[in-house]
Protein backbone atom coordinates (compact mmCIF):
# COMPACT_ATOMS: atom_id res chain seq x y z
CA UNK A 1 0.00 0.00 0.00
CA UNK A 2 1.40 3.57 -0.52
CA UNK A 3 1.62 5.89 1.65
CA UNK A 4 -0.34 9.02 0.68
CA UNK A 5 1.85 12.80 0.50
CA UNK A 6 2.87 14.50 3.83
CA UNK A 7 2.84 11.29 6.25
CA UNK A 8 6.04 10.15 7.40
CA UNK A 9 5.47 7.26 8.76
CA UNK A 10 7.22 4.37 6.94
CA UNK A 11 5.54 1.81 5.33
CA UNK A 12 5.40 -1.01 7.91
CA UNK A 13 4.23 1.10 10.49
CA UNK A 14 1.31 2.86 8.39
CA UNK A 15 0.32 -0.41 6.99
CA UNK A 16 -0.04 -1.50 10.73
CA UNK A 17 -1.83 2.29 11.62
CA UNK A 18 -4.88 0.90 9.09
CA UNK A 19 -5.45 -2.22 11.48
CA UNK A 20 -4.03 -1.33 14.60
CA UNK A 21 -5.39 1.40 17.56
CA UNK A 22 -2.35 1.26 18.78
CA UNK A 23 -0.60 3.84 16.20
CA UNK A 24 -1.77 6.59 14.38
CA UNK A 25 -0.08 8.14 11.19
CA UNK A 26 -0.30 12.18 11.10
CA UNK A 27 -0.90 13.90 7.90
CA UNK A 28 0.99 16.89 7.15
CA UNK A 29 -2.41 19.27 7.83
CA UNK A 30 -2.60 17.22 11.24
CA UNK A 31 0.81 18.15 11.99
CA UNK A 32 0.24 21.41 11.52
CA UNK A 33 -2.95 21.70 13.77
CA UNK A 34 -0.95 19.83 16.25
CA UNK A 35 1.39 22.33 16.35
CA UNK A 36 -1.35 24.51 17.02
CA UNK A 37 -2.85 23.08 20.27
CA UNK A 38 0.78 22.72 21.27
CA UNK A 39 1.42 26.26 21.07
CA UNK A 40 -2.10 27.10 22.55
CA UNK A 41 -0.97 24.91 25.83
CA UNK A 42 2.90 26.70 25.94
CA UNK A 43 0.85 30.23 26.17
CA UNK A 44 -0.85 29.04 28.95
CA UNK A 45 2.07 27.73 31.10
CA UNK A 46 4.37 30.81 30.55
CA UNK A 47 1.53 33.22 31.94
CA UNK A 48 0.71 30.34 34.61
CA UNK A 49 4.44 30.68 35.49
CA UNK A 50 4.49 34.08 35.93
CA UNK A 51 1.71 34.09 38.39
CA UNK A 52 3.50 31.51 40.34
CA UNK A 53 6.37 33.91 40.08
CA UNK A 54 4.20 36.65 41.41
CA UNK A 55 3.24 34.48 44.53
CA UNK A 56 6.45 33.74 45.17
CA UNK A 57 7.45 37.39 45.07
CA UNK A 58 4.88 37.93 47.61
CA UNK A 59 5.12 35.48 50.19
CA UNK A 60 8.86 36.63 50.03
CA UNK A 61 7.84 40.05 50.71
CA UNK A 62 4.97 39.31 53.54
CA UNK A 63 7.91 36.81 55.28
CA UNK A 64 10.32 39.73 55.66
CA UNK A 65 7.47 42.17 56.45
CA UNK A 66 5.47 40.15 59.00
CA UNK A 67 7.55 37.01 60.29
CA UNK A 68 4.35 35.17 59.41
CA UNK A 69 4.59 31.69 56.58
CA UNK A 70 0.91 31.52 56.87
CA UNK A 71 0.21 33.04 53.05
CA UNK A 72 -3.39 31.20 52.64
CA UNK A 73 -5.72 33.35 54.33
CA UNK A 74 -9.37 32.90 52.84
CA UNK A 75 -11.21 30.37 50.86
CA UNK A 76 -10.69 32.32 47.73
CA UNK A 77 -6.62 31.60 48.16
CA UNK A 78 -7.14 27.81 48.20
CA UNK A 79 -9.31 27.76 45.38
CA UNK A 80 -7.39 30.19 43.05
CA UNK A 81 -4.16 28.05 44.01
CA UNK A 82 -5.68 25.06 42.86
CA UNK A 83 -7.42 26.14 39.89
CA UNK A 84 -3.85 27.41 38.98
CA UNK A 85 -2.29 24.08 39.71
CA UNK A 86 -4.72 22.30 37.64
CA UNK A 87 -4.15 24.45 34.94
CA UNK A 88 -0.74 24.39 34.80
CA UNK A 89 -0.74 20.25 34.42
CA UNK A 90 -3.48 20.92 31.78
CA UNK A 91 -0.92 23.07 29.59
CA UNK A 92 1.61 20.74 30.18
CA UNK A 93 -0.33 17.88 28.96
CA UNK A 94 -1.14 20.47 25.50
CA UNK A 95 2.77 20.83 25.64
CA UNK A 96 3.54 17.38 25.16
CA UNK A 97 1.88 17.09 21.79
CA UNK A 98 5.41 18.41 20.04
CA UNK A 99 6.20 14.83 20.57
CA UNK A 100 3.78 13.47 18.12
CA UNK A 101 4.34 16.71 15.82
CA UNK A 102 8.26 15.77 15.75
CA UNK A 103 7.70 11.87 15.29
CA UNK A 104 5.01 12.20 12.69
CA UNK A 105 2.83 9.54 14.64
CA UNK A 106 1.34 8.92 18.03
CA UNK A 107 2.06 5.71 19.41
CA UNK A 108 1.04 3.62 22.98
CA UNK A 109 4.42 3.45 24.96
CA UNK A 110 5.98 4.90 28.20
CA UNK A 111 5.54 8.78 26.68
CA UNK A 112 1.64 8.18 25.26
CA UNK A 113 0.76 6.39 28.96
CA UNK A 114 2.57 10.01 30.40
CA UNK A 115 0.14 12.14 28.46
CA UNK A 116 -2.87 10.58 29.17
CA UNK A 117 -2.30 10.57 33.08
CA UNK A 118 -1.37 14.44 32.51
CA UNK A 119 -4.61 15.24 29.96
CA UNK A 120 -6.29 13.26 32.83
CA UNK A 121 -5.38 14.96 36.05
CA UNK A 122 -4.94 18.80 34.72
CA UNK A 123 -8.20 18.29 32.32
CA UNK A 124 -10.77 17.53 35.11
CA UNK A 125 -9.25 18.86 38.31
CA UNK A 126 -9.68 22.91 36.34
CA UNK A 127 -13.06 21.02 36.26
CA UNK A 128 -13.88 19.86 39.34
CA UNK A 129 -12.00 22.97 40.78
CA UNK A 130 -14.34 25.45 38.74
CA UNK A 131 -17.41 24.05 40.01
CA UNK A 132 -16.09 24.71 43.60
CA UNK A 133 -15.67 28.51 42.48
CA UNK A 134 -19.03 28.61 41.30
CA UNK A 135 -20.67 27.15 44.01
CA UNK A 136 -18.78 28.83 47.20
CA UNK A 137 -19.28 32.37 45.32
CA UNK A 138 -23.15 31.20 45.15
CA UNK A 139 -23.29 30.24 48.79
CA UNK A 140 -21.64 33.10 49.87
CA UNK A 141 -24.00 36.23 48.33
CA UNK A 142 -27.23 33.77 48.12
CA UNK A 143 -27.24 32.61 51.80
CA UNK A 144 -25.60 36.30 52.77
CA UNK A 145 -23.03 34.30 54.86
CA UNK A 146 -19.82 33.48 53.09
CA UNK A 147 -18.47 29.88 53.87
CA UNK A 148 -15.06 31.63 55.06
CA UNK A 149 -13.41 28.30 56.78
CA UNK A 150 -10.42 27.52 54.56
CA UNK A 151 -9.87 24.35 56.09
CA UNK A 152 -13.38 23.55 54.76
CA UNK A 153 -11.84 24.66 51.11
CA UNK A 154 -8.86 22.51 51.87
CA UNK A 155 -10.51 19.69 52.56
CA UNK A 156 -12.94 20.02 49.38
CA UNK A 157 -10.29 20.16 46.89
CA UNK A 158 -7.87 17.63 48.72
CA UNK A 159 -11.11 15.45 48.41
CA UNK A 160 -11.14 16.73 45.06
CA UNK A 161 -7.37 15.84 44.18
CA UNK A 162 -7.56 12.63 45.67
CA UNK A 163 -10.55 11.54 43.73
CA UNK A 164 -8.82 13.08 40.07
CA UNK A 165 -6.01 10.62 41.06
CA UNK A 166 -7.74 7.59 42.19
CA UNK A 167 -9.67 7.70 38.99
CA UNK A 168 -6.56 8.08 36.94
CA UNK A 169 -4.65 5.33 38.83
CA UNK A 170 -7.56 2.82 39.16
CA UNK A 171 -8.00 2.95 35.42
CA UNK A 172 -4.38 2.41 34.48
CA UNK A 173 -4.20 -0.37 36.61
CA UNK A 174 -7.06 -2.49 35.96
CA UNK A 175 -8.18 -1.79 32.46
CA UNK A 176 -5.14 -1.36 30.69
CA UNK A 177 -4.94 -4.83 28.21
CA UNK A 178 -2.41 -6.05 25.73
CA UNK A 179 -4.51 -5.87 22.94
CA UNK A 180 -6.52 -3.09 24.48
CA UNK A 181 -4.52 0.20 25.92
CA UNK A 182 -6.04 2.39 28.71
CA UNK A 183 -3.91 4.71 27.22
CA UNK A 184 -4.02 4.90 23.59
CA UNK A 185 -4.05 7.32 20.38
CA UNK A 186 -7.49 9.09 20.35
CA UNK A 187 -6.08 9.14 17.83
CA UNK A 188 -3.94 12.81 17.42
CA UNK A 189 -2.78 12.60 20.56
CA UNK A 190 -2.46 9.94 23.79
CA UNK A 191 -5.93 10.25 26.34
CA UNK A 192 -8.62 7.32 27.56
CA UNK A 193 -9.02 5.11 24.93
CA UNK A 194 -12.18 4.90 22.86
CA UNK A 195 -12.85 1.17 24.29
CA UNK A 196 -13.74 3.13 27.40
CA UNK A 197 -16.07 5.28 26.52
CA UNK A 198 -17.98 5.28 30.57
CA UNK A 199 -15.18 6.18 31.94
CA UNK A 200 -14.36 8.97 29.57
CA UNK A 201 -17.63 10.49 30.82
CA UNK A 202 -17.33 9.55 34.48
CA UNK A 203 -13.94 10.52 34.45
CA UNK A 204 -13.89 14.02 32.88
CA UNK A 205 -17.13 14.95 30.67
CA UNK A 206 -19.58 14.82 33.47
CA UNK A 207 -17.78 17.78 34.72
CA UNK A 208 -17.48 19.52 32.27
CA UNK A 209 -21.09 19.33 31.49
CA UNK A 210 -22.03 19.75 35.98
CA UNK A 211 -20.36 22.96 35.04
CA UNK A 212 -22.25 24.20 32.74
CA UNK A 213 -25.35 23.06 34.11
CA UNK A 214 -24.63 24.84 37.87
CA UNK A 215 -23.03 27.85 36.43
CA UNK A 216 -25.88 28.46 34.05
CA UNK A 217 -28.62 28.48 37.21
CA UNK A 218 -25.78 30.18 39.44
CA UNK A 219 -25.96 33.22 36.83
CA UNK A 220 -29.03 33.41 36.32
CA UNK A 221 -30.26 33.65 39.88
CA UNK A 222 -27.67 35.95 40.94
CA UNK A 223 -28.60 38.47 38.38
CA UNK A 224 -32.29 38.18 39.29
CA UNK A 225 -31.64 38.43 42.64
CA UNK A 226 -28.88 41.58 41.97
CA UNK A 227 -31.74 42.91 39.89
CA UNK A 228 -34.06 42.60 43.03
CA UNK A 229 -36.40 40.65 40.85
CA UNK A 230 -36.11 37.41 43.77
CA UNK A 231 -36.02 38.62 47.89
CA UNK A 232 -34.32 35.78 49.50
CA UNK A 233 -35.52 34.70 53.07
CA UNK A 234 -33.65 35.72 55.93
CA UNK A 235 -34.17 33.07 57.72
CA UNK A 236 -34.88 30.25 55.71
CA UNK A 237 -32.83 30.75 51.69
CA UNK A 238 -34.60 28.12 50.10
CA UNK A 239 -37.90 30.70 50.41
CA UNK A 240 -37.90 32.89 47.64
CA UNK A 241 -40.20 35.55 46.20
CA UNK A 242 -40.17 36.75 42.73
CA UNK A 243 -41.37 40.29 42.05
CA UNK A 244 -40.54 43.39 39.75
CA UNK A 245 -36.87 44.86 39.80
CA UNK A 246 -36.22 46.96 42.72
CA UNK A 247 -32.19 47.18 42.69
CA UNK A 248 -31.79 44.69 45.29
CA UNK A 249 -27.58 44.57 45.37
CA UNK A 250 -25.29 46.94 46.23
CA UNK A 251 -22.53 47.78 43.68
CA UNK A 252 -20.01 46.32 45.50
CA UNK A 253 -22.42 42.78 46.18
CA UNK A 254 -22.64 43.05 42.27
CA UNK A 255 -18.94 43.49 41.84
CA UNK A 256 -17.65 40.68 44.24
CA UNK A 257 -20.03 38.14 42.29
CA UNK A 258 -19.06 39.72 38.62
CA UNK A 259 -15.21 38.88 39.98
CA UNK A 260 -15.62 35.27 41.21
CA UNK A 261 -18.26 33.86 38.52
CA UNK A 262 -15.92 35.59 35.73
CA UNK A 263 -13.96 32.58 36.50
CA UNK A 264 -16.49 29.73 35.66
CA UNK A 265 -18.18 32.11 33.09
CA UNK A 266 -14.69 32.02 30.79
CA UNK A 267 -14.54 27.95 31.31
CA UNK A 268 -18.11 27.49 30.41
CA UNK A 269 -17.58 29.56 27.14
CA UNK A 270 -14.15 27.62 26.05
CA UNK A 271 -15.94 24.40 26.39
CA UNK A 272 -19.36 24.71 25.27
CA UNK A 273 -17.39 23.92 21.86
CA UNK A 274 -15.45 21.52 22.92
CA UNK A 275 -18.54 19.60 24.50
CA UNK A 276 -20.59 19.88 21.35
CA UNK A 277 -17.93 18.60 19.44
CA UNK A 278 -17.01 15.41 21.81
CA UNK A 279 -21.17 14.62 21.86
CA UNK A 280 -21.16 14.60 18.02
CA UNK A 281 -18.49 12.15 17.96
CA UNK A 282 -19.71 10.00 20.70
CA UNK A 283 -23.40 10.15 18.30
CA UNK A 284 -21.24 8.25 15.55
CA UNK A 285 -20.86 11.45 13.87
CA UNK A 286 -17.43 12.26 11.67
CA UNK A 287 -16.00 14.98 12.69
CA UNK A 288 -13.12 16.73 10.82
CA UNK A 289 -9.63 17.36 11.91
CA UNK A 290 -9.39 21.07 11.88
CA UNK A 291 -12.78 21.17 14.05
CA UNK A 292 -11.03 19.10 16.57
CA UNK A 293 -7.82 20.90 16.95
CA UNK A 294 -9.86 24.12 17.02
CA UNK A 295 -11.63 23.58 19.93
CA UNK A 296 -9.27 22.31 21.51
CA UNK A 297 -6.73 25.11 20.96
CA UNK A 298 -9.02 27.44 22.09
CA UNK A 299 -9.87 25.54 25.71
CA UNK A 300 -6.21 25.25 26.09
CA UNK A 301 -6.05 28.87 26.50
CA UNK A 302 -8.12 28.40 29.29
CA UNK A 303 -5.17 28.77 31.65
CA UNK A 304 -4.21 31.94 30.06
CA UNK A 305 -7.30 33.70 30.19
CA UNK A 306 -7.43 32.53 33.88
CA UNK A 307 -3.71 34.78 34.54
CA UNK A 308 -5.94 37.65 32.38
CA UNK A 309 -8.58 37.83 34.55
CA UNK A 310 -6.71 37.56 38.20
CA UNK A 311 -4.28 40.71 36.88
CA UNK A 312 -7.73 42.43 36.14
CA UNK A 313 -9.37 41.69 39.24
CA UNK A 314 -6.43 41.29 41.51
CA UNK A 315 -7.77 40.17 44.68
CA UNK A 316 -6.48 41.94 48.14
CA UNK A 317 -4.72 38.93 49.57
CA UNK A 318 -1.27 37.98 50.22
CA UNK A 319 -0.87 35.51 47.32
CA UNK A 320 -2.47 37.30 44.32
CA UNK A 321 -2.87 41.07 45.37
CA UNK A 322 -0.15 43.43 45.51
CA UNK A 323 1.83 41.79 48.51
CA UNK A 324 1.25 44.34 51.03
CA UNK A 325 -1.48 42.38 53.06
CA UNK A 326 -0.54 41.42 56.45
CA UNK A 327 -1.68 39.09 58.79
CA UNK A 328 -3.75 39.82 62.29
CA UNK A 329 -1.20 38.89 65.32
CA UNK A 330 -1.40 35.20 66.26
CA UNK A 331 -4.76 34.00 63.51
CA UNK A 332 -3.94 32.66 59.88
CA UNK A 333 -5.87 35.70 58.24
CA UNK A 334 -6.40 39.03 57.61
CA UNK A 335 -8.36 40.50 60.02
CA UNK A 336 -12.52 41.12 59.66
CA UNK A 337 -15.01 41.96 61.69
CA UNK A 338 -19.02 41.85 62.68
CA UNK A 339 -20.24 45.38 63.31
CA UNK A 340 -23.38 46.64 64.23
CA UNK A 341 -24.48 49.17 61.65
CA UNK A 342 -27.42 52.21 61.78
CA UNK A 343 -29.24 53.06 59.18
CA UNK A 344 -30.37 56.24 58.02
CA UNK A 345 -33.74 56.82 57.71
CA UNK A 346 -33.12 57.95 54.33
CA UNK A 347 -31.70 54.34 53.27
CA UNK A 348 -33.67 51.20 52.73
CA UNK A 349 -32.73 47.86 53.58
CA UNK A 350 -31.99 46.88 50.14
CA UNK A 351 -29.24 49.62 49.94
CA UNK A 352 -27.11 46.82 52.23
CA UNK A 353 -28.09 43.49 50.15
CA UNK A 354 -31.48 42.84 51.44
CA UNK A 355 -30.36 42.98 55.29
CA UNK A 356 -32.87 44.45 58.38
CA UNK A 357 -31.98 47.35 60.34
CA UNK A 358 -30.43 46.95 63.70
CA UNK A 359 -28.98 43.64 62.00
CA UNK A 360 -25.39 42.16 61.54
CA UNK A 361 -23.30 43.57 58.53
CA UNK A 362 -19.94 41.89 57.21
CA UNK A 363 -18.11 44.47 56.21
CA UNK A 364 -15.33 42.30 55.36
CA UNK A 365 -11.36 42.64 56.19
CA UNK A 366 -10.42 45.23 57.80
CA UNK A 367 -6.77 47.14 57.17
CA UNK A 368 -4.38 45.53 59.87
CA UNK A 369 -2.68 47.72 62.35
CA UNK A 370 0.50 46.87 60.62
CA UNK A 371 -0.66 49.09 57.87
CA UNK A 372 0.53 53.03 58.71
CA UNK A 373 -2.97 53.42 57.09
CA UNK A 374 -4.66 50.84 58.69
CA UNK A 375 -7.54 50.94 61.65
CA UNK A 376 -6.65 49.56 64.77
CA UNK A 377 -10.08 48.13 66.21
CA UNK A 378 -8.26 48.13 69.67
CA UNK A 379 -7.86 51.73 70.16
CA UNK A 380 -10.49 53.17 67.87
CA UNK A 381 -13.74 54.49 69.41
CA UNK A 382 -17.05 56.07 68.11
CA UNK A 383 -18.31 55.79 65.13
CA UNK A 384 -15.80 54.13 62.22
CA UNK A 385 -17.30 55.40 58.83
CA UNK A 386 -16.42 52.56 55.51
CA UNK A 387 -17.08 53.53 52.38
CA UNK A 388 -17.98 50.33 50.82
CA UNK A 389 -18.30 51.55 47.42
CA UNK A 390 -19.17 54.84 45.34
CA UNK A 391 -22.77 54.67 46.42
CA UNK A 392 -22.73 53.01 49.69
CA UNK A 393 -21.54 53.97 53.17
CA UNK A 394 -21.55 52.01 56.47
CA UNK A 395 -21.60 54.19 59.75
CA UNK A 396 -20.04 51.34 61.80
CA UNK A 397 -20.23 51.85 65.76
CA UNK A 398 -17.17 50.26 67.94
Amino acid sequence: MSIPKGIVCTAEEFNRSQTDPSIYCLTRGQSIGLTVTAESGLISVVAIVGVFTLIIRNGVRHVRRTGKWYLVQAPTDVLMLSLFVADLIQAVGAVMDVRWVHSGKVEVGAFCTAQGVVQQLGETSVAITTLMITLFTFAGIWFRKGLESTYLATFLMALAWLFVALMVALGNATNDGPHDMYESPTPYWCWIGQSYLGLRIAGEYVWFWANLGVSSVAYLLLFLWARGNITVSERAWWRCSFHSSSGNASRAVRRTARTMLAYPACYCVLVLPLSIVRWLGFSGHTIPSAATFGVISVYGLSGMLNVALLLYTRPNSVLFGDGRAALHPGQGRTPSAVQTFRMDESQSPSDFGGVSRDSSLRLGRLPSAQDPGGWDPRTSKGVLHLKLDDDLTVNAIV
